[in-house]
């Protein structure tokens, strides 16, 4: 029990002194913010849209959002009209949710990967 406890406070220390990188924190965005709003300060921020190949996509009745943004995963056609759009930074992936099939806004962001 000592060796674990000892191995998770030298981990712990070398995380404290810069050994580990910790990941950046999520983007947060303001409650009903538009998407090409929220895209903009992304690309500010560094971040990357992920171009999802045709082929992987869901898109059905929502083809012109997916042809919009080369980063949309998958839009579903009715509903709440949600839609997944995926972005990479510095070996991290996230997925952006929009909600509405005119005005997109945002709500939420979510890691993929490397976060």
């Amino acid at each position: 029990m000592r060796t674990v406890l000892a191995t998770f406070a030298l981990a712990a220390a070398a995380a404290a002194a810069g050994g580990v990188q910790a990941a950046d924190p999520l983007p947060k965005f303001k409650l009903n913010t538009l998407y090409s709003d929220a895209r903009a300060s992304l690309l500010d921020l560094g971040w990357q849209p992920e171009s999802v190949a045709a082929s992987s996509r869901t898109c059905d009745g929502r083809e012109s959002t997916c042809e919009a943004y080369p980063e949309a995963e998958s839009c579903a056609p009715l509903g709440a009209a949600a839609c997944s759009m995926l972005w990479k930074r510095d070996g991290q992936v996230i997925s952006v949710t929009t909600i509405g099939a005119h005005d997109i806004l945002v709500r939420s962001a979510s890691c993929r990967s490397g976060c």
